[in-house]
Formats: C-alpha cells, sequence, structure tokens
C-alpha cells in the first residue's frame, strides 16, 4: 500500500527537482550557451544531487547508510539520464518541439520512474 506521506513528499520534491531543472536547463542552454542534449544532462545529474539528499532526508526519512541507499540510487539515476536523452532527443532533434516543452516531459517520465523505484527499491524498508 502506498504511504500517503511519502507520496505528497515525493510530490512535493519531485515538484521542486522539476522546477529546478528547466531552470538550470535554460540557464546552461540559453545563458552559457551549451548544446542542448549537453545542458539538460549537466542539468539533469545536478538536480540530482539536490533530489537524493531530499529523498534521502525527508521523503523517505532513512538513517540506512549512504552506502547501500546511494549505490542503488545511482542505479535508478543512469536510467533517469537514459530516460531524458532519449526524451530529450526524440522532442527536440526528431520532432523539433521547444527544449523546454520536451523538458517538461521528460521530467513528467522521469518522476514517475523515481517514485516507482525509489518505493519499492532504492528506498524499500528503510526509515
Amino acid at each position: 500500500m502506498v504511504d500517503t506521506t511519502k507520496l505528497i513528499r515525493h510530490a512535493f520534491v519531485g515538484g521542486s527537482s522539476a522546477l529546478l531543472l528547466i531552470i538550470l536547463t535554460w540557464l546552461l542552454v540559453d545563458g552559457l550557451h551549451l548544446e542542448v542534449i549537453l545542458g539538460s544532462s549537466i542539468a539533469v545529474v545536478l538536480t540530482g544531487l539536490y533530489n537524493y539528499s531530499m529523498q534521502y532526508h525527508w521523503t523517505f526519512s532513512t538513517d540506512a547508510p549512504h552506502q547501500s541507499v546511494l549505490v542503488r540510487y545511482l542505479l535508478m539515476c543512469v536510467g533517469i539520464l537514459v530516460i531524458n536523452t532519449l526524451v530529450m532527443y526524440l522532442g527536440v532533434k526528431t520532432f523539433e518541439f521547444h527544449y523546454l516543452i520536451v523538458q517538461f516531459m521528460a521530467n513528467v517520465t522521469m518522476t514517475a520512474w523515481s517514485f516507482c523505484l525509489g518505493s519499492i527499491w532504492v528506498f524499500a524498508g528503510q526509515g
């Protein structure tokens, strides 16, 4: 059964992470003039650091050692990076949509992936 408190906290962390990701992507692409896929990928990595800290300490309130949780979290993040890269490539390069619209669509997909894996594997039985 889904823990409602964890779901609400995950939604808050996910929403703030999504906002951070959009802002960082915009800053890296429009501000620093990085290529879209590179800028978006860097933004995903930076946002992942914020997200891990919030999920570990607040959403799932775990005191499990970082070495066990972090390894699973990083593996989940590899999937997130793959999802982001594929969605961004298809949306921007193939369908030629504006990169911020595509980044929003990628966020939705990455959030679903992260809650499912976070709940059943990364933080499962923790906290």
